[in-house]
């Protein structure tokens, strides 16, 4: 199902922004040190973690610099005092030349930069070119204080309403049982796979102080654990005599006459995951990426393995490795875009 989405967005971002098929967008994944890109228009003397650039630009780094480059499912670095043209990085017509993991990362990286997007304005989405101080720039730099109107915006910021995310659960609220308003609980987490141990769950706060009765069924409907809390999660310790492997369970919440949505989550076995995280670290280039694109490399096979909160945990991870990249911000906030709720997305991208 997710895996359809993913492709589906990526299909719509194709069509509605008008972007070239046969042009793929550069994205840095990861950026160390003074780098300077140049492209007819355009040019900046900081570039960061989530820039897409065009294959016409020019890097100039400086000693000590190192840049992750990512396009069309190959990975490249440049490191040291150094002037590279990207068109000689990636040369046309390079790139995936069969099905493999890169090429489902390539899917999901590109899937998150185009939802960063307004799909309401074409004047505000990355592939328009359409900036103030200049056209063709190379996208822009992800999460700038102003914005350009390329499509990033003030992405998560106070106003952030042009950007495709709008106020995601913003100061303001939106009546929608988020953060103490409304009268509606929505059931965050746990879904997907999960190992028979300790769990956190974890649901949104409506208006008001509140008893919650959590409920945990069989796929058949029958109640194998009933209890309350205070407060709007709760550890659980899922005994595996009871919540066994290859076997799916339904939980959710509710307070008075309040009741939150359902979810879905199985036990899945230590082979599977351990074979979900293999299929990121067997990958062929992974073992020369820096720690955080190892992080979203696992994030990313995690998922396709349906193993959602360990994605979850990896993307916080990796942020926790470089705090400062917008790229894997971005990401993890796409993953609650495709999996969760919205807020959860904001959430993620204001993780320090």
């Amino acid at each position: 199902m997710f895996k359809h989405l993913i492709l589906t967005i990526f299909a719509l971002g194709l069509s509605f922004f008008g972007f070239a098929q046969d042009e793929n967008p550069i994205i840095v994944m990861a950026a160390q040190g003074k780098i300077a890109y140049q492209a007819p228009g355009y040019s900046t003397k900081n570039l960061s973690a989530g820039a897409a650039l065009k294959s016409a630009g020019t890097l100039t780094l400086k000693a000590n610099s190192t840049a992750t480059l990512f396009s069309n499912g190959q990975f490249q670095q440049v490191k040291g005092e150094k002037t590279a043209s990207l068109l000689s990085l990636f040369p046309e017509g390079s790139g995936l030349s069969k099905l493999n993991f890169e090429q489902s990362f390539n899917d999901y990286l590109i899937a998150a930069v185009f939802m960063a997007g307004n799909p309401q304005n074409p004047k505000d989405v990355w592939g328009g070119f359409i900036g103030k101080k200049g056209t063709g720039d190379g996208w822009g730099i992800l999460g700038g204080k102003k914005g350009t109107g390329d499509g990033w915006g003030t992405f998560g910021g106070k106003k952030g309403t042009g950007d495709g995310w709008g106020t995601l659960g913003g100061k303001k609220g939106t009546g929608d049982g988020w953060g103490g308003k409304g009268n509606t609980i929505t059931a965050i987490e746990p879904f997907g796979k999960i190992r028979p141990s300790t769990q956190v769950f974890r649901w949104s706060k409506p208006a008001g102080a509140q008893n919650y009765t959590l409920e945990i069924k069989s796929s058949k409907g029958e109640t194998l654990l009933k209890t309350t809390a205070q407060d709007t999660s709760l550890s659980i310790e899922l005994d595996p005599a009871k919540f066994k492997e290859g076997q799916q369970y339904l939980w959710e919440v509710s307070t008075g006459n309040i009741k939150s949505n359902t979810l879905t989550f199985e036990i899945g076995t230590s082979k599977d995951q351990t074979a979900a995280i293999q299929k990121a670290e067997t990958a062929a280039a992974y073992s020369a990426n820096p720690a955080v694109v190892q992080g979203m490399l696992r994030a990313i096979a995690l998922e396709q393995g349906e193993w959602y909160m360990d994605a979850a945990q990896a993307y916080r991870e990796a942020q926790k490795i470089d705090p400062q990249n917008t790229l894997v911000k971005l990401m993890h906030a796409a993953f609650w875009m495709r999996n969760g709720p919205k807020p959860m997305a904001e959430q993620a991208f204001k993780q320090k």
